[in-house]
């Protein structure tokens, strides 16, 4: 299979092109000149130079694709780039991966690939993008959960944190629950995904139902937790991305796993040994 892939420099992208890789699909990268891209030559992934913005000038290396994965996030301008990648994804004949996030269905005890989307205000633009992506009848919207594992994302301080002897900074009481996938089994979705050219909803999301203090703990048994008061939350990181540190989901991903016969081999507690593991080869790689 040929993929043509955009994000493959990111957390989330980075991932998806070397699984592709790993299962023995052609991958072609969409990436930004000044970008490192030793690891992605070195797995034989073909780098197309440009950016979101550059694509309607990239004809020629668009077209041919078995498979287009949207992983890229923009710094700017998001809706609008989205919405100019599809359109043109959409005019080649290849199946389409749009990856929006759990964040749509917001604070819920129990959503699943058909509960009605409820989005927080940072992703409420991403419904229309998604209905987007699935209007061209051969696409698939993938929610991925919040994404762990290798140098880490969201949580990454947490391990810094742990590994400096620092309280670990949680926001609200911690008694919220995230909705969680390892960054590898997320990326083992997307390979079935495109393989199976499988149209719909989708949700990456592992077994991981303890709370965030729970989570905490499992980074550092012997650490201190510092709670930060939702106000002062809001005040740090702006309303509308501590809104998202303070989520509180249950999601479901049964219908999913059942469809592409996906099993999330982690999650997030009994794997922060992995993940510790993960995290410092990570760093001295960077240094």
């Amino acid at each position: 299979m040929r993929v043509f892939l955009t994000g493959a420099t990111g957390y989330v992208g980075g991932a998806i092109a070397l699984a592709l890789r790993e299962r023995g699909h052609d991958v072609a990268a969409l990436v930004r000149p000044e970008s490192e891209t030793k690891h992605l030559l070195d797995a034989g992934i073909v780098i197309v130079a440009g950016d979101l913005a550059s694509l309607p000038s990239l004809s020629d290396a668009i077209s041919g694709h078995d498979a287009y994965i949207h992983a890229a996030q923009s710094r700017t301008d998001t809706a609008d780039l989205d919405r100019v990648t599809l359109d043109i994804f959409a005019a080649q004949n290849g199946f389409i991966v749009y990856t929006s996030g759990v964040w749509v269905l917001g604070n819920t005890r129990g959503a699943d690939e058909s509960t009605a989307r409820n989005p927080i205000d940072i992703v409420k633009w991403r419904g229309a993008v998604e209905e987007q992506a699935l209007a061209t009848g051969r696409g698939a919207v993938v929610r991925p959960g919040c994404v762990y594992g290798g140098k880490q994302s969201l949580l990454a301080d947490w391990f810094a944190a742990a590994d400096q002897n620092r309280p670990l900074r949680v926001a609200g009481d911690g008694e919220n629950r995230w909705a969680l996938v390892d960054r590898h089994d997320m990326a083992d979705c997307f390979v079935r995904l495109a393989e199976e050219r499988a149209t719909g909803i989708f949700h990456a999301v592992d077994d991981t139902h303890a709370t965030m203090n729970e989570c905490a703990r499992a980074v550092a048994p012997d650490g201190s937790i510092e709670h930060l008061p939702a106000d002062a939350v809001r005040s740090t990181f702006g309303d509308a991305f501590g809104d998202a540190l303070l989520i509180d989901q249950r999601v479901s991903s049964s219908a999913t796993r059942e469809r592409l016969g996906w099993s999330p081999k982690r999650d997030f507690v009994s794997s922060v040994g992995e993940q510790w593991r993960e995290w410092r080869s990570a760093l001295q790689k960077s240094e």
